[in-house]
Order: C-alpha cells, then structure tokens, then sequence
C-alpha cells in the first residue's frame, strides 16, 4: 500500500469547506474520513501520472465545479464527483481540492516515470504544514 502524505491546510485545501458543507459535517471530519479509506488506483489518465481514485467514502462524494480553474497546483489531493485524484502536475482542473501533497506523481527522469500504476492501494496520510516543507526539499 503507498502512502501518500497531505498536508490539509486551508492554503492548500481550497474546496475542503465546500466538500465539509457538502457533506455536512466540519472540516475535520472530512479529513479523519479522507484519511480512513483505502483507495485502488482504478486507472492513471486525464495527464500523465493522474490517478483516478476508487474508494472514496460516499458521505465525501461532491460534485465537480461546473467552471473548471484554470491553475490546479501539482499535488493536489482532490475529489471529483464518487472518485478521488492527485493532480501530478499544474493543470486546469474542476476537482474540490482539499489537500496538497509534496511527492512528484509524474517525474520523466524516473524510472517508472509515474509514481502509481493501475491496481496500487493507496492511503493518505495527514502531515503539518513543517513537514511538508520538508518532504519537499
């Protein structure tokens, strides 16, 4: 199983009181669930090392914005409609985004280049925003 660490700061989570009012419940519960799930990697698409995750908790499915944005930042953790996803590169995007994660989904330098392959387990894992700095570095 990969795990994939999140930092859930407001900086980072765009939409995560939109999905909480969504779901009706607050923001912390929207990430104990996220966090609580096991997701599979149902296939990698949309842009290189996309993965489209299965496995979301029902109580967190929202629907995508019917604008799209025109700058989603790599690493984005997201939730389109019953799926999860992690945005591998800036891109547009009309995902609720609720977390970033500093891990590269997609390095052409690396041997795979994508980080997840079709079939993986993944779970995410919430980290400060210290640790994020330096995951990233």
């Amino acid at each position: 199983t990969a795990e994939i660490p999140v930092c859930y700061d407001l900086e980072f989570a765009i939409d995560l009181e939109r999905v909480a009012r969504h779901a009706q419940i607050s923001p912390g519960e929207v990430i104990d669930l996220h966090c609580a799930a096991e997701y599979r990697v149902n296939c990698i698409g949309f842009t290189p090392g996309f993965p489209y995750l299965t496995g979301l908790p029902n109580k967190l499915a929202t629907p995508r914005h019917t604008i799209p944005r025109n700058e989603i930042p790599a690493g984005s953790v997201a939730i389109g409609g019953a799926q999860a996803g992690i945005y591998p590169q800036e891109s547009p995007g009309g995902w609720n985004v609720i977390g970033r994660t500093p891990l590269r989904l997609f390095d052409p330098q690396r041997d795979p280049p994508v980080l997840l392959q079709t079939g993986d387990e993944v779970r995410f894992r919430k980290i400060t925003r210290r640790e994020f700095q330096a995951l990233e570095a």
